[in-house]
């Protein structure tokens, strides 16, 4: 799976992103696209964003790497791929 393929699944199974304030907004290829040239241009490996997708209540974050790679998962599974 490549790191399009997972932001694709994880759009199809209804993902969104909690921004400031607690509101919500869906997962894009575009937002995908903007976060690594972000993390481009702000000068950092990695950034991280709650993820929420639907009938899961769990804690969830998406982190993605300025070399266009992507994680998900709970913080804990996050920050461990953060630390490596």
């Amino acid at each position: 799976m490549t790191n399009l393929d997972h932001i694709q699944s994880l759009i199809r199974h209804g993902a969104q992103l909690r921004g400031e304030g607690g509101t919500l907004m869906p997962l894009t290829e575009t937002f995908y696209h903007k976060a690594v040239e972000g993390c481009h241009t702000g000068g950092y490996n990695a950034a991280t964003y709650d993820l929420v997708l639907p009938g899961i209540d769990s804690e969830l974050w998406l982190a993605i790497w300025k070399d266009g790679h992507v994680d998900s998962g709970s913080p804990k599974s996050i920050c461990a791929c953060l630390a490596r």
